[in-house]
């Protein structure tokens, strides 16, 4: 599929879905728990002018997100931090990617949303992309502590050519509080 096309769907049902609901901003008094999730998430990632197609590993720190909320679906912001190498391109990438959840069977969510980040290229600061992209993840609950998750992202960056495609898995651990 074109990703055009993939990235232009993604924006469009978020667009209705955020005007069919009602929504609450910075609120000061919020009664829904933040549910801190913290996941360990590995995948391949596709860069597009380099081909090649190499692992990609890190940690995502996640929560609902407490200055936005909607009234029938959830937002989940996301910050991961990950690592690619592959070849002559080595990229440490830093994004927050909320998702706004659809509520699927009881235990499972459906999530699209954008990204933005900044990736670190060949362990040099002298050399930072811009990073902006969309994704779609799934997320099952297997129990009130532990998920399982997988999300494709698509990512365009502002330098060196390192536009990419990402396949992600999550293994990842749900808190009532922080634990710090």
């Amino acid at each position: 599929m074109n990703k055009f096309l993939f990235s232009s769907l993604l924006i469009l049902g978020v667009t209705f879905s955020a005007q069919a609901e009602d929504w609450t901003f910075f609120s000061e008094k919020s009664d829904s728990n933040p549910n801190y999730g913290v996941a360990f998430i590995a995948g391949s990632a596709d860069l597009d002018k380099h081909d090649s197609s190499g692992d990609l590993f890190g940690v995502e720190v996640s929560l609902v997100a407490p200055y936005c909320q909607a009234s029938e679906h959830t937002i989940r912001q996301q910050v991961s931090l990950s690592r690619f190498h592959k070849g002559e391109v080595d990229m440490y990438t830093l994004e927050a990617n909320p998702h706004y959840l659809y509520q699927l069977e009881s235990n499972t969510y459906f999530g699209i949303g954008p990204s933005l980040g900044f990736s670190v290229l060949d362990g040099t600061k002298d050399d930072v992309a811009l990073m902006l992209g969309v994704g779609a993840s799934i997320r099952k609950d297997m129990t009130d502590e532990l998920f399982l998750g997988a999300e494709l992202r698509n990512v365009w960056a502002t330098e060196r050519d390192v536009d990419n495609v990402r396949v992600i898995i999550k293994v990842g651990y749900y808190f009532d509080e922080l634990p710090f």
